[in-house]
């Protein structure tokens, strides 16, 4: 997996982790979300990149520098408001998401 993808599942682990936890519907959605829209990967790499932002106290801002791709920035965001929402999307995921976009400046429908 690209350094770029493992980024990519660290910004939306960590919105996902704002209202506190991360939920299984919330890292089952991750998953499904990376597999259908890149294939290749490894079930164990997303789990990897999910243990290490555990691990980790990096910061949202961080793992966003490290995205460079413009399509990259689209699909994490839909990724992480997609995977947020499985189990209701809490107002403090929603207050991270809409930092992400802004950050990078990309719309809301991104």
């Amino acid at each position: 997996m690209s350094s770029e993808l493992n980024a990519c599942i660290k910004i939306a682990a960590c919105i996902c982790a704002k209202d506190g936890v991360i939920s299984q519907l919330e890292e089952r959605a991750i998953f499904q979300i990376v597999l259908e829209k890149f294939p290749r990967t490894t079930a164990k790499s997303i789990d990897l990149a999910i243990d290490e932002f555990f691990e980790s106290n990096t910061q949202l801002e961080h793992y966003m520098s490290l995205v460079n791709d413009i399509e990259l920035r689209k699909f994490t965001l839909d990724m992480a408001r997609r995977s947020a929402s499985a189990d209701g999307l809490d107002i403090n995921e929603n207050i991270a998401l809409n930092k992400a976009l802004l950050i990078w400046g990309l719309e809301q429908d991104a």
